[in-house]
């Protein structure tokens, strides 16, 4: 769709995603970010290589901190199993400093034509009309909105959010540990959810995600504290915290002229809580007719499998879950939604005969 006029709620990856993608294509492109900067959130910083294809923008010791070979797992401090990315780029491959991240991603927008306006927080959504009214008072309209302002969408208000489930992500900048490889990103699966250790050049990322429906943000913090004292660093930031959906894609992404769009519309991988890469192609195609379709095509089964496999291990009982992951041929393939084949579970019976009972496999 060409000349059209569209109004883009956050300056997110989503947001910033659709303005260079629609702005590309021959379209009006006005972002609106509540914030004084680009938007940012809780993030561990991890980035697949696939996801800069979908902005135009290169790879770039600017925002490229360093490049990962995999993942190490460990279940409450003991070590399972090492994952290794290889020549994927599904999988992510970079760490990244997000806030230079985000002003390439600005850069290549206004570079199209974009015009990005911050401190611009938008009260009222009309889809009917197209409109939106800016908490300062401003009505602007346009051909479509788009909502890519996170789990707090204005969108909230018209469309169905029922199954939007969130966890609550945690997450300190700290010291260096000692003794963990920075080549890879370092997971420590704790139940229902995970810590999380990503090492960068001169402080690392360390958070703590658990579903928000069964853990509070105080129980989740106090955990966190904890888990960072165990492994001897100290924090450098304030505590950061956010929800982060893990439900899987909403039934619908539309109405009237209003669209959502990345984590404002569950597009985010529930089993490990990747949403950037998710958020950049779902911009990326929002302009788009059927634009649901169309995502939901590439990335919606994976989402709904991995939706599936994160109630599983919310259901199993903490050796069950040692066992599962002991049991994975790839474990990159369950992170990007792929159920692992019931052979994988032969030598493990009992897990076996629950999985199929849970309809597992």
């Amino acid at each position: 769709m060409k000349n059209l006029k569209i109004l883009i709620i956050g300056a997110g990856p989503t947001g910033l995603s659709a303005a260079i993608n629609a702005s590309k294509n021959g379209n009006e492109a006005l972002v609106f970010e509540k914030n004084e900067v680009a938007g940012s959130k809780v993030c561990g910083e991890a980035l697949a290589k696939e996801a800069l294809n979908y902005v135009n923008v290169k790879p770039s010791k600017k925002f490229i901190v360093s490049e990962v070979k995999g993942f190490r797992i460990t279940f409450k401090g003991k070590f399972i199993r090492k994952a290794s990315f290889g020549n994927l780029t599904s999988t992510p491959g970079y760490l990244i400093d997000k806030p230079s991240f985000l002003s390439a991603l600005q850069d290549e927008a206004e570079k199209n034509g974009a015009k990005i306006f911050f401190n611009s927080k938008v009260g009222e959504i009309d889809p009917k009309n197209g409109k939106i009214k800016l908490q300062k008072g401003d009505m602007v309209k346009g051909n479509l909105i788009i909502c890519a302002d996170g789990s707090g969408s204005a969108a909230r208000n018209h469309l169905d959010y029922s199954n939007y489930e969130v966890a609550t992500g945690v997450q300190y900048k700290c010291s260096l540990p000692e003794g963990l490889d920075p080549d890879y990103l370092h997971l420590d699966i704790i139940g229902e959810g995970y810590a999380w250790t990503f090492i960068k050049k001169e402080c690392a990322n360390i958070g703590l995600g658990l579903p928000a429906n069964s853990h509070s943000r105080e129980s989740i913090t106090a955990y966190l504290d904890k888990y960072v004292e165990k492994l001897g660093v100290k924090p450098l930031s304030r505590i950061m915290s956010a929800p982060v959906s893990i439900g899987g894609p909403l039934t619908s992404f539309e109405t009237g002229k209003m669209i959502v769009a990345g984590e404002a519309a569950g597009c985010v991988m529930p089993l490990s809580g990747e949403g950037i890469r998710f958020g950049i192609y779902a911009g990326a195609i929002a302009h788009r007719p059927n634009y649901r379709d169309e995502f939901m095509k590439k990335y919606g089964a994976s989402m709904e499998t991995s939706r599936k496999i994160l109630t599983l291990v919310r259901n199993l009982n903490d050796q069950e879950r040692i066992d599962f992951l002991k049991c994975l041929d790839n474990p990159l393939e369950v992170l990007e939604g792929k159920l692992p084949k019931m052979g994988s579970f032969l030598l493990r019976p009992r897990l076996l005969l629950k999985l199929i009972h849970k309809r597992f496999l």
